[in-house]
């Protein structure tokens, strides 16, 4: 590591005021993260309840330990992913208290979450497109008999010749959950939060781009459609009326729904 980048890290970790900031170092942009104050157990309270009422233990809560223990957790899974060829952000320095990434973006160009690269594809056919890639890109983590920490969209970055990076490590949900159930908990996470992007008449289209990969891997199939099967009496009570989650959680289960008569 450069000794540029560890300077800069152990004198700006100390200014620092908010747990991210962004800066431009030796012409490169870079993201100095600290440690933040740990999440309250009382959190993770309603879903730990939730996964053992319906069984489900792939949605039980991963902890965020915070400060230290967070910053260790984040640099060990970002240097793990990289050794398998995952595309992660480079850790240029790191201290026990913060470590300074490489920003995402290549060459400068600009990198979006892919919820937002999902919404403004002009076409149905661009949208099942791009879906289809971010469909392989996770698949090719989970046959390396590895996992993400929060596979949400909104950590799953795009360039402008979609390729995905994936950032945000603070937890390792490998820790608390079987291999199985990690993978399980990733395309839990993928599919809720990219579903609300498709409209209703595009969802069946991306049901069998996901089946495609998942019929590959037939027990976390089993329990994604398990997991939907648990959650189809929500609908009435029509979720929507509680706004944007609301109508979020209508598309996942909607989705979820197609997806186990694929199966």
């Amino acid at each position: 590591m450069s000794n540029i980048y560890a300077d800069f890290l152990k004198d700006n970790a100390l200014k620092q005021t908010e747990s991210v900031e962004s800066y431009e170092v030796n012409g490169q942009k870079v993201w100095l993260k600290k440690a933040a104050k740990r999440h309250s157990t009382w959190i993770y309270l309603p879903l730990q309840w939730f996964s053992k009422l319906l069984g489900l233990s792939m949605l039980a809560p991963v902890p965020n330990q915070g400060g230290e223990e967070a910053i260790s957790c984040e640099v060990k899974r970002i240097l793990a992913l990289k050794k398998l060829g995952v595309h992660a952000p480079d850790v240029l320095a790191s201290q026990n208290d913060a470590f300074l990434l490489k920003d995402a973006s290549p060459n400068g160009e600009p990198v979006i979450q892919l919820e937002h690269a999902l919404s403004i594809q002009p076409t149905t056919l661009q949208r099942l497109d791009l879906f289809h890639k971010a469909i392989d890109a996770l698949e090719d983590i989970h046959l390396q008999n590895s996992y993400l920490s929060e596979a949400f969209a909104r950590n799953i970055l795009v360039d402008t010749e979609q390729n995905f990076s994936f950032i945000d490590f603070e937890t390792d949900p490998g820790q608390y959950l079987s291999l199985e159930d990690c993978h399980t908990r990733d395309w839990l996470c993928f599919i809720f939060s990219t579903s609300h992007r498709f409209e209703e008449h595009e969802l069946d289209q991306a049901a069998d781009l996901l089946a495609n990969a998942l019929k590959l891997h037939p027990k976390a199939f089993n329990d994604i459609c398990r997991v939907g099967r648990k959650l189809t009496w929500l609908l009435a009570l029509k979720p929507e009326k509680l706004g944007s989650d609301g109508k979020r959680l209508k598309k996942c289960i909607y989705l979820l729904k197609i997806l186990d008569q694929k199966h």
